[in-house]
């Protein structure tokens, strides 16, 4: 196949990227709402798209292998760096260049999102537990610091050897 089709399937990439970017932002402000029933399904919508940009890079992949045996080339990695040095028609390079360069861009973006969404569930996380902890907790029970050896009033003695045994 020719360098048109890769940059096709390219374009697709990064126009799914781009709507995997919108939808993990809305994601972060329904994780801060607590936004539940939302937030499902943004997440539907997400696994949607990954599987499609799952398929894109399939594609992508052949067709770079195509091309590649086309050319000659052995080149079973099929990555991006490699196809734009096995290149040598000017427009085209430049097409390849410009494509990689926001696709990268913009999977560094979805990248640090996607990580600060993982920080604020498990702060969310966090704090659940931490309330149900609170919940949970016996009123009767002290908080206040005893020392180790003043403990031993009213309450039974740790050791390592049981005597009842």
């Amino acid at each position: 196949m020719s360098i048109a089709a890769i940059v096709t399937i390219m374009e697709q990439q990064l126009a799914l990227y781009e709507k995997l970017l919108v939808i993990e932002e809305d994601k972060k402000r329904m994780i801060m709402g607590n936004e539940v029933v939302q937030l499902n399904v943004l997440t539907q919508k997400e696994r949607l798209l990954v599987a499609k940009t799952e398929e894109l890079e399939t594609q992508r992949l052949l067709e770079t292998a195509r091309y590649f045996k086309n050319i000659g080339f052995r080149n079973r990695s099929g990555l991006l760096s490699d196809l734009i040095k096995s290149v040598h028609v000017p427009l085209e390079k430049q097409q390849l260049i410009q494509l990689y360069e926001q696709l990268t861009g913009i999977l560094a973006k979805l990248k640090h999102v996607n990580e600060a969404n993982q920080l604020l569930i498990q702060q969310s996380l966090d704090f659940i537990n931490f309330s149900i902890g609170l919940m949970v907790e016996d009123p009767n029970e002290d908080v206040v610091y005893k020392h180790p050896m003043n403990q031993l009033n009213g309450s039974k003695r740790m050791t390592m050897f049981d005597s009842r045994a």
